[in-house]
């Protein structure tokens, strides 16, 4: 396998930063490379389109280096979104800008599409490691899984939902003195990050974490739902147990194990023969 390994990943991403070097330290591949959100702006881009619906991309990155589709081995894709950049917001040409950015970002998102079996992480038309996926409806298909979700949802008033119930915490929209039953709508929310117990990562066929005995088969059907096999789960107390409070399409990768996990998934990606989507 001679293909690079991308990752697309904002600056600062620990998580990207740990594969990286987990990465190099295997070597025997086609080198391993970081793109940030401004560095895909600021590249030159040739992508077409033939009658047949195939997809050429040529890029050629600030510091030189060109990649096409033959030179790209596995992408992993934690992308944000890339920025407007200066002027979007005001300004005479704000509205070109803004243009401009949309269109930079329809172009990453149609790569990304044409890669779609080399990339691991969301592969939609909206180009980002979420997706249009909403943390909500992903807990939706958590649940339709099989797997022990945190009560989510909401109030008119607080006074409707009772005390909390171990693993969630009741947040109001508006400040008011009239304390929990206020007449003020309030969100029925997981427990905050602090009181995660521990996580679940699903990386290709692989699920890692104390729980996999128990939820190893339903997360692996959560993959086929949410269209991708690199995720995390995250659990919270609760008195019947733990339970999923969060699903993460952009793992923290924060865990060892999970970041070696997710090297060896970009390597055995890599390895695989080349298919065109279709």
């Amino acid at each position: 396998m001679s293909g690079a390994l991308l990752l697309l990943a904002p600056s600062g991403d620990g998580g990207a930063a740990a594969v990286a070097r987990a990465l190099s330290a295997r070597g025997g591949h086609g080198g391993v490379l970081t793109l940030t959100p401004a560095d895909l702006a600021r590249a030159r881009w040739s992508h077409r389109v033939d009658g047949r619906g195939e997809v050429s991309t040529r890029i050629t990155l600030p510091t030189g280096r060109v990649l096409d589709d033959g030179t790209v081995g596995a992408v992993l894709n934690r992308l944000p979104g890339l920025s407007p950049g200066a002027g979007a917001a005001n300004g005479p040409r704000a509205k070109d800008a803004l243009y401009a950015h949309s269109e930079r970002q329809a172009l990453v998102a149609s790569w990304l599409l044409s890669l779609a079996p080399r990339v691991i992480g969301m592969v939609s038309g909206y180009g980002t490691a979420h997706g249009t996926l909403s943390p909500t409806t992903a807990l939706v298909h958590a649940e339709r899984c099989g797997l022990p979700v945190a009560r989510r949802g909401g109030a008119t008033r607080g006074g409707l939902v009772g005390p909390p119930a171990p693993g969630e915490r009741h947040v109001p929209r508006l400040a008011w003195p009239g304390g929990p039953g206020s007449p003020v709508p309030v969100d029925v929310l997981p427990t905050a990050p602090a009181a995660y117990r521990d996580t679940l990562l699903v990386a290709g066929d692989r699920v890692i974490g104390p729980r996999a005995g128990d939820h190893g088969e339903r997360c692996l059907r959560l993959a086929d739902a949410l269209g991708t096999r690199h995720f995390e789960l995250r659990f919270a107390p609760r008195a019947t147990g733990a339970v999923v409070s969060d699903v993460l399409l952009c793992p923290r990768l924060d865990d060892p194990q999970h970041v070696e996990a997710t090297a060896a998934f970009l390597l055995a990606v890599a390895e695989q023969p080349t298919r065109r989507p279709g």
